[in-house]
């Protein structure tokens, strides 16, 4: 038995097809979303259980890889009760570039941290922020993570040198943050703006993205339009001038490099 019969006119076939093809791309959404959850979104206590309560060099009060932490403030001249979104939260407080902003600026704000092993330490710092684990798409709705500790990467972005470092992941494994090391897991993913409507925010001060080689992927999923972004720090050691024409491109002025990261302000 065949769909169409071939004597039918060729008139009536292309109207069947249409109408398959129309069909196909309304319930799409309905069937791609089929098993996906609702967003989970956690609220910190503010309690505090740290590490390195004083900073990851004691007394310094920073906790960023690079000084990240201490420029934003500068830059945003000691601003205070400002919103953070971190994507790549890691463990919360080691490579932190938003710890210090809530700590001593009063701040809040969402970190998300795709691995859910990171997750569950970043659960047990108790900051007063909002979190949640899942990875960024406005488009899949599963991805899959390579677990390799702070070098934990999205395999559909991998590059030859993050491919290359992976393979060396074994002998870090002594820490707990590096468990499970070479593992391959399934991470529900959301858009940002679904994560921060579940908030109710739109405003993000400073943003924060280092997600090993995903960072051109989740810039492209964002709303430019619906979020209003002020500032910006990027990893862009793999994908540089790419990322610099396309922050240009969405309205955004280049305010310096920082060892990994550019930096960039909302005109």
């Amino acid at each position: 038995m065949t769909l169409f019969n071939t004597r039918q006119p060729i008139w009536i076939i292309l109207l069947c097809s249409l109408i398959l093809v129309l069909v196909y791309y309304i319930l799409s959404p309905f069937i791609r979303s089929y098993g996906v959850k609702d967003v989970v979104v956690h609220k910190g206590t503010g309690t505090y259980v740290l590490d390195h309560p004083d900073g990851m060099v004691n007394g310094t009060l920073a906790w960023s890889q690079h000084g990240q932490d201490r420029y934003i403030d500068k830059f945003l001249h000691g601003k205070r009760n400002g919103f953070f979104v971190e994507i790549g939260g890691y463990d919360g407080e080691e490579y932190s570039n938003t710890l210090f902003l809530e700590k001593e600026r009063g701040w809040t704000g969402l970190l998300v941290e795709a691995n859910p092993y990171m997750y569950q330490i970043m659960l047990k710092k108790n900051r007063k922020c909002y979190m949640a684990n899942a990875c960024i798409s406005n488009s899949e709705p599963y991805m899959t993570l390579i677990i390799a500790g702070a070098l934990t990467s999205v395999q559909e972005t991998l590059t030859d040198d993050q491919r290359r470092r992976l393979k060396n992941v074994k002998k870090y494994s002594k820490s707990d943050h590096w468990l499970h090391a070479g593992e391959k897991i399934t991470v529900q993913c959301f858009s940002l703006q679904s994560l921060l409507k579940e908030i109710g925010q739109r405003r993000v001060d400073y943003f924060s993205l280092d997600v090993e080689g995903a960072e051109m992927m989740i810039l492209n999923s964002i709303d430019w339009e619906e979020l209003d972004i002020d500032v910006l720090t990027i990893e862009t050691q793999d994908r540089r001038d790419q990322i610099l024409k396309f922050m240009k491109k969405v309205g955004y002025k280049w305010i310096r490099k920082l060892n990994r990261d550019d930096i960039f302000k909302k005109k």
